[in-house]
């Protein structure tokens, strides 16, 4: 049994997916399980071939086109995988295709775990956002940082589009209580309209369940692409890319301020 299970979901990104892939394969922590669940066009073009790692199982998800239209693939993969016993870790990690970890993510995140005895049940670190242009080329223009407990029971602040699923971190056992409280085992959201802050959504309800701890170290980078889910904030423009910058600066600016 490994200590960190990890899913990968891939639609379609040729240019991130394998640093997505790599940056899980690469990890200094050894004792993790992954599954790579990609929509089928990579998978059928022979996309992984070359990945031999024993450790990341791959296989096509299932989806159609049609079902893709009404349906948020990133939560019902997820959910899937959830369901079907095949994560056996103690720790649950997300992570999609346009996305990527640092090499000593899995490492932080298991020792705060095994520092706290096993006892905290969730936990976020922090994060870079970078933007993703059409050469697969990553700029890093601002930051999250992981300073305070969050969720709406940890007098903290709200998790919703402030924490990404790359940077949050849960036990499997508290998927137990999830359904115990919220009546069922579908933990992420499916619901298309949902597609900005999905995230979020689970976020909060976990966050309702138990105090979910900060790790102020980097972990990984979310990256907004032209294709992301959340193109609708950025697209490869020279306009788009001078906004997100001088937000990135703002925000840069208010942490010097702030420390």
């Amino acid at each position: 049994m490994a200590a960190i299970s990890v899913i990968i979901v891939s639609h379609d990104k040729p240019k991130f997916v394998r640093q997505a892939i790599d940056s899980v394969l690469n990890q200094t922590f050894p004792d993790w399980e992954g599954w790579l669940v990609d929509s089928g066009v990579l998978l059928n073009q022979g996309f992984f071939d070359d990945i031999k790692d024993p450790r990341l199982k791959i296989m096509v998800s299932g989806e159609d086109r049609a079902q893709a239209q009404k349906t948020l693939m990133a939560g019902w993969c997820f959910n899937n995988w959830l369901n079907s016993g095949s994560p056996k870790g103690e720790l649950i990690l997300y992570l999609c295709d346009d996305d990527f970890f640092y090499p000593r993510a899995f490492e932080i995140f298991w020792n705060y775990y095994i520092r706290y005895n096993r006892e905290r049940q969730a936990m976020y670190a922090s994060q870079d956002v970078g933007l993703g242009g059409r050469n697969g080329k990553t700029k890093i223009i601002a930051q999250r940082l992981a300073d305070l407990p969050a969720g709406k029971f940890c007098n903290g602040r709200k998790l919703d589009r402030k924490v990404d699923y790359l940077q949050f971190c849960h036990t499997r056992k508290i998927l137990d209580e999830f359904e115990k409280v919220y009546g069922t085992r579908r933990y992420h959201s499916e619901d298309k309209n949902d597609s900005n802050h999905a995230d979020g959504i689970f976020m909060e309800q976990i966050g309702a369940l138990t105090t979910i701890f900060p790790i102020p170290e980097l972990v990984s980078c979310n990256r907004r692409t032209p294709q992301s889910t959340n193109c609708g904030t950025y697209q490869d423009t020279l306009w788009s890319k001078l906004m997100f910058r001088a937000k990135g600066k703002l925000v840069r600016t208010w942490q010097k301020y702030r420390a």
